[in-house]
Order: C-alpha cells, then structure tokens, then sequence
C-alpha cells in the first residue's frame, strides 16, 4: 500500500474560484466535476449539484432535474492560480469538491510529503486564508514521516483565537517574543483568563498528537 496523503483544504469561494460570478457562496453545491482544460483556449467545463431554485447566470445550463437538486453546467478558464490549475500543474487531481459557509472545500491526494508542502504553498501564496482541515496518511507509513490528524474544530473559536494570537506574538518563540500578560493585554483579557484558554487549547492539541 502506499504512503500518501489525503489533505482537506479551505479556500475562499470567491477570488481565484472558477464558481466565482457563478454562485454567491452561501448555498452550498455538491458533487463538483470537471473536464480537462483544451489545449486552445484553456477551457474547462464544469458540473455540479445544488438546489434546484438556484439563482445562477443566464450562461449557467441546467442540465438534470433530480427534483429538489438540480445539476449545472458551465464553461470558463480557470484562473492560474484557482485550485484547479495548481493541482492540474503538480498532476494531482480534485477528489472532492463542495462549496459550504463562503468556503471552497477541496479534498485531494499527494504522494509525498514534498508534493503535499508544493501544493499547500501555492494555495497559500493564491490566497492567505487558506486552511488545512485535516490531513490523513495511507496505512503504510514511511519510517521518517509520522502524520497525524488534527481536528482543529475540537477548538472552541475563543480557544483559536487565543492560540492564534499567541502565536503571531511570538509567545512560544524561545526566547519569547512575548509574554502571558502581553498577550492577554492585547486580546483585552486577563492573565488567568488567558492561561485557562490557551491550557485548554494545548491539552486538546496534545491529546490529538500523543495519542
């Protein structure tokens, strides 16, 4: 069996979006497919699945009626840096596709850890609110490679927000670049308070790596 890695990714809706002017975002869509891009004209077809009241372009098809869901078509170019074309440039492709909250979710497979670092970077450098869902290894797993899963929803959004911060403040930097009253100060807290958040935080983290 091999080694690879299965990555859960989040990326704006918007921006780079091949479904941007398509949809708004905040309904979701389902079961995205899509052709290869041409060799003239970089186009690309694309499908999916939403509700069957949709409010879509006039240049959007209907293509099926599955009663409640319906199922679209449209054609673009996807934009050089859109998730599409960073996975067609590293020969990976989408294996899954959902539009969900104003996010785009896109599951994929990487070989490596090399390739998964070489994708991850491209969406970074496209867009600075990536995030990294979840990441899952195949069963046969590399002596030098241990990855584990890391459900940052275990998190409450104080929890993140505090660790975030902490973080961007150089609070687990050695030497620090801030210390626990500093960082409770700009996040208009007190010390206690933030010592309680970022324990919490800590243990569940912990608790996913050691177990």
């Amino acid at each position: 069996m091999g080694s690879g890695i299965r990555a859960e990714v989040s990326l704006p809706a918007g921006a780079s979006s091949p479904f941007d002017g398509v949809i708004d975002g905040s309904t979701p869509i389902y079961s995205v497919s899509r052709s290869a891009p041409n060799e003239t004209g970089g186009i690309a077809v694309f499908e999916f699945i939403a509700d069957a009241d949709l409010s879509v372009p006039e240049w959007v098809d209907v293509v099926f009626d599955y009663g409640p869901k319906t199922a679209y078509r449209f054609e673009t170019v996807p934009a050089e840096d859109s998730p599409f074309s960073v996975l067609d440039r590293h020969g990976l492709p989408i294996t899954e596709l959902t539009i969900r909250d104003g996010r785009l979710l896109v599951t994929f497979h990487a070989t490596d850890l090399p390739a998964l670092r070489s994708v991850l970077d491209a969406f970074r450098e496209a867009s600075s609110d990536m995030e990294v869902l979840r990441l899952l290894q195949s069963s046969s797993i590399p002596e030098e490679s241990d990855l584990v899963t890391v459900d940052r929803s275990d998190l409450t959004e104080r929890q993140r927000e505090v660790l975030t911060a902490a973080y961007d403040a150089g609070y687990f930097d050695h030497p620090k670049g801030a210390n626990a009253g500093e960082v409770a100060e700009s996040l208009g807290i007190d010390r206690s308070t933030f010592s309680e958040h970022i324990a919490a935080a800590q243990r569940k983290i912990l608790s996913s790596l050691l177990d």
